[in-house]
């Protein structure tokens, strides 16, 4: 029954990643030992609102949760997973705005004597910052937590919940329409800018500077163009058909390939001629190329172990689905 599938996705959402299948199995096999022996002794089979009877004998999905997980002292058993849950979320929001910040610091134009040092010297500002500021932020939501641990608004907050007003089932392969409507209108953007910014493959207008290119650039200028069309429509379509096939996983690691080696090859391949600022004489526009040509050497092996995951992670989805392809027909022929 639905019910009862929601409601097993609701516990196995508080439950540790590496334990989930095991303890979901068990539970699964428990509930429906219930619900037979609740409809022999009915004499019919069970409806709707016996299912959700029967269910909220059993609890909350964390009250439930929380029988499989290990005791704590500060913030009790029944709501260390929520607890858990708004740390992970408290971090993110914290993690994804200093992310940002560092990108915006890597990319602003510091082109002057000592710029490693004053790139150096604001990353670690801000990295301070952001350590004070998360450290602060843990301390208030356990103290939250702490309070709800001891006082009744714990009961009330586990208590008042409706089997009927769990999250619907989620297709396993589901991807959102927020994140393919992001990359759409992020790859848009990219590909308008791009468009907009390079009146030629081997020069880049930033504000007022200008950065000439070596003839090799114009192989990554194409590559972009290319590969972020190819993302727009890739995203077009996970917006419209919102579910990873074998096809599709296959077209986006392809993607990812090219653009990665694309990318490694241009932090090695010394593109950048020259930098011209306003004002500034073409040894010193040279100078600064040869700054990021070094600089962009340097982030190769990143380069690399990201590109890597990002291969694994796309490799992963891939086995996954043709997995489950594979098991769909085994079912089949046993039902």
């Amino acid at each position: 029954m639905e019910m009862v599938d929601r409601y097993l996705q609701a516990v196995r959402f508080w439950l540790p990643n590496g334990q989930q299948a095991d303890i979901i199995a068990e539970l699964s096999e428990d509930i429906r030992a219930q619900m037979d022996e609740r409809a022999a002794s009915l004499g019919h089979p069970l409806n709707k609102d016996d299912v959700e009877a029967l269910l909220r004998r059993r609890g909350s999905p964390v009250v439930v949760a929380n029988k499989y997980l290990p005791q704590q002292s500060l913030v009790g058993p029944l709501l260390f997973p929520l607890y858990r849950f708004v740390l992970k979320i408290v971090t993110l929001c914290i993690l994804v705005p200093t992310a940002l910040g560092f990108l915006t610091i890597l990319v602003t134009p510091a082109m002057h004597e000592g710029a490693a040092r004053h790139w150096a010297s604001r990353i670690g500002i801000t990295l301070g910052h952001v350590w004070t500021g998360w450290f602060a932020a843990m301390a208030v939501v356990t103290l939250v937590f702490a309070i709800l641990e001891r006082t009744e608004a714990r009961t009330q907050l586990l208590d008042t919940w409706n089997a009927n007003k769990l999250p619907p089932l989620r297709h396993p392969h589901m991807i959102p329409r927020s994140t393919s409507a992001f990359e759409m209108a992020v790859n848009l953007c990219v590909l308008l800018w791009w468009a907009t910014n390079m009146p030629s493959p081997l020069e880049l207008h930033i504000g007022s500077w200008r950065i000439s290119f070596s003839p090799a650039w114009s192989w990554f200028f194409w590559a972009v163009l290319l590969l972020t069309l190819a993302n727009v429509v890739i995203a077009s379509v996970n917006l419209l058909r919102p579910y990873w096939t074998v096809q599709r996983v296959v077209v986006r690691t392809v993607a990812d390939l090219a653009g990665a080696a694309f990318f490694c090859w241009l932090l090695k391949a010394n593109t950048i001629i020259s930098i011209a600022a306003p004002g500034s004489s073409p040894q010193k526009a040279i100078a600064d190329a040869n700054f990021i040509n070094q600089w962009l050497a340097r982030m190769f092996p990143w380069a690399v172990v990201v590109c890597v995951i990002v291969a694994l992670g796309n490799l992963w989805r891939l086995v996954h689905l043709r997995k489950q392809s594979d098991a769909k027909p085994m079912r089949a022929a046993t039902v």
